[in-house]
């Protein structure tokens, strides 16, 4: 029918432009703030690095639509390479101008983990805008660790041996054993967003996310919350023991000179 059709041609068309956008940095990096919320004032500690599409006809192109879309067809790898650089290059920017580190987490695919030259690839970054390796944080989904888990893990043991900071991702939607996850080597465990959004809705339970926080203590692993969007939500994670969040509560994510004047202007309440 006319949906499916379009729909179709519309895929094909961000599949036939996507090189083109590549070249033309139409893909811009947004940065969202991480604090710490175990001091009684959260304290910056880093930034998530978010890619943005911006069509010069399509317009906004959600990363919903193209990140699955790209993963698919095997230009993933193309794009978190693009993402890795201009971030580096923007925590570089940084620390130049601010005269102190803020280190940027990016987004590792499970493509992206079985590629040979992972580890040298991001070596060569770090060299090239002379970062330390706890600058650039990894963030890898949990369902990455539970499909072919041994080399997975082996190749995550590796990049931690040259000082790297894994983050699990999407904790929560990868139906990891309690017996896999004792074992899996990881420095902190990001709650996937959905298990904020139902337990602060209406009639919502926040037992899960006890569970899984102890389950981090257990593992001797801080635990970070996204999308948290009022101070209620915060209190209450706090109390918990949540040890970091990011959400529009504090920030929405900011282009990276944008995310350069929150941090010098902004005033945590």
């Amino acid at each position: 029918d006319n949906a499916l059709h379009e729909n179709e041609s519309y895929t094909e068309r961000l599949l036939d432009d996507f090189q083109d956008a590549l070249d033309k940095h139409q893909f811009t990096v947004y940065y969202q703030p991480k604090f710490d919320i175990r001091p009684e004032t959260p304290a910056l500690s880093s930034a998530e690095a978010l890619v943005r599409w911006v069509h010069p006809e399509l317009g906004f192109i959600s990363p919903d639509k193209f990140i699955p879309l790209f993963e698919e067809n095997g230009l993933i790898q193309q794009l978190d390479l693009y993402v890795w650089r201009e971030t580096a290059a923007q925590i570089r920017e940084w620390k130049n101008r601010l005269g102190t580190s803020v280190p940027g987490s990016v987004n590792v695919s499970r493509i992206d983990m079985y590629e040979p030259r992972l580890i040298e690839t991001l070596l060569e970054l770090l060299r090239e805008y002379d970062l330390t390796a706890d600058e650039l944080l990894l963030e890898i989904t949990e369902s990455a660790y539970t499909q072919d888990s041994a080399q997975i893990v082996s190749k995550v043991n590796h990049l931690r041996e040259q000082g790297f900071r894994i983050e699990m991702d999407d904790f929560g939607t990868g139906y990891s054993s309690l017996n896999m996850i004792s074992a899996l080597p990881i420095d902190a465990l990001k709650l996937d967003m959905t298990f904020i959004r139902n337990a602060f809705k209406d009639g919502g339970d926040t037992r899960l996310i006890e569970v899984i926080i102890d389950i981090a203590e257990y593992l001797d692993v801080p635990v970070i919350a996204e999308v948290v969007e009022t101070r209620e939500q915060l209190k209450e994670l706090q109390r918990m023991g949540c040890d970091y969040f990011q959400g529009f509560f504090y920030s929405k994510p900011v282009p990276g000179d944008g995310f350069l004047t929150y941090v010098r202007d902004t005033n945590m309440r």
